[in-house]
């Protein structure tokens, strides 16, 4: 059995990065409802829980509301960057991506639950490891799928 991306084989998945063959495009002005919608969920969330963490943490309610508003809008940006443009990455960079946001939100919790500056990184790198690794074996499989 030959490799799926050996001269003569011819699979969607492999004409251009991302999951979306080469060619298929979205219609100008329409973004899919998840481009926005999984980023401003998770700033909400990610920025309501800054507001809690930094409140029981000795933060004033102005400070703790503001580290938990620009906390979210900094997360909704990047999710929503990251989703816009996902289609144009390979997979181990869109991979990577997933996990250094999700791993720099999961270390700037901690920091904020009082944890050291050390602790903080190791947390955020351990997780962001682990969902970066995910990404990739879901992203992966997506796109291989057909090979199987």
């Amino acid at each position: 059995m030959t490799h799926s991306i050996m001269p003569g084989r011819h699979h969607h998945a492999h004409e251009g990065p991302g999951p979306v063959a080469r060619g298929t495009h979205l219609p100008a002005g329409h973004a899919p409802r998840s481009t926005w919608a999984v980023p401003v969920v998770g700033g909400v969330v990610l920025g309501l829980f800054a507001i809690f963490l930094a409140s029981n943490n000795g933060y004033s309610v102005a400070a703790a509301v503001l580290i938990g508003v620009v906390a979210g809008l900094i997360a909704m940006a990047a999710g929503y960057a990251l989703l816009h443009e996902r289609n144009t990455m390979i997979t181990e960079v869109r991979a990577a991506a997933f996990g250094a946001l999700f791993g720099g939100s999961m270390g700037f919790l901690h920091s904020l639950s009082g944890g050291t500056v050390l602790r903080s990184t190791g947390i955020g790198l351990l997780t962001g490891i682990g969902m970066g690794l995910a990404s990739y074996y879901v992203f992966y499989w997506h796109e291989h799928r057909a090979d199987m």
